[in-house]
């Protein structure tokens, strides 16, 4: 017996789920650039009706490729968080879980694919915000908010997520996105390591 017209497989979930693992894999190798709907499904390898019957538009696609991107980090961010015994700790493993994360690639493109998006519609960097940037954001914060002076300061367990956070992202993709390797050289692990020296520096163990 055929289904009522506008119902759903009973297999519909999983295929879209393996669909949205398909595409998020695709974003992490592909270039950075704003890809069409008729991308997205060629990169899936379905007609566009069918991406269009999972997704419904270009932005459902990329808001679902998010989500899964966030479930992928959502294991380190788990690590991020975990205490630590003191402040220079703290900072220190978490330089040594981001070094691991830029060797896998996976980190600077995941964060540029949603900044891609984002900037371009609105919609779309409302779910970068939620779903990836401010779960970095607030692991690190948990980690290093009991070595600050002020540990029930919201602004400065933000400055000093910010401090580590950024200047990292922004390295990666200096080097590996826009071509800085060539054009401008830097060891990435050295530069790490400064950043580092420099956060233990400015928070204060208790």
């Amino acid at each position: 017996m055929p289904r009522p017209l506008g119902s759903r497989s009973p297999d519909y979930d999983q295929k879209k789920d393996r669909l949205t693992q398909t595409l998020a894999d695709h974003v992490l190798g592909a270039d950075l650039t704003r890809q069409s709907f008729r991308q997205f499904a060629a990169a899936a390898d379905v007609s566009e009706p069918t991406l269009r019957h999972y997704f419904g538009d270009r932005e459902g696609v990329a808001a679902e490729i998010l989500r899964a991107l966030a479930e992928r980090a959502a294991p380190l961010w788990t690590a991020v968080a975990e205490p630590a015994e003191n402040a220079a700790q703290a900072v220190d493993a978490y330089v040594a879980i981001s070094k691991i994360g830029v060797a896998h690639g996976a980190f600077a493109r995941a964060h540029a694919f949603g900044l891609v998006e984002g900037v371009a519609d609105a919609e779309l960097g409302r779910a970068y915000l939620s779903e990836l940037l401010e779960p970095s954001l607030k692991a690190l914060e948990t980690r290093l908010r009991p070595f600050l002076p002020s540990e029930s300061d919201p602004a400065a367990a933000r400055a000093a997520a910010l401090m580590l956070f950024a200047p990292m992202l922004l390295a990666v993709i200096h080097q590996d996105l826009l071509a800085g390797k060539q054009a401008a050289p830097m060891d990435l692990a050295a530069i790490f390591d400064q950043f580092a020296a420099l956060a233990r520096a400015a928070i204060a163990p208790r």
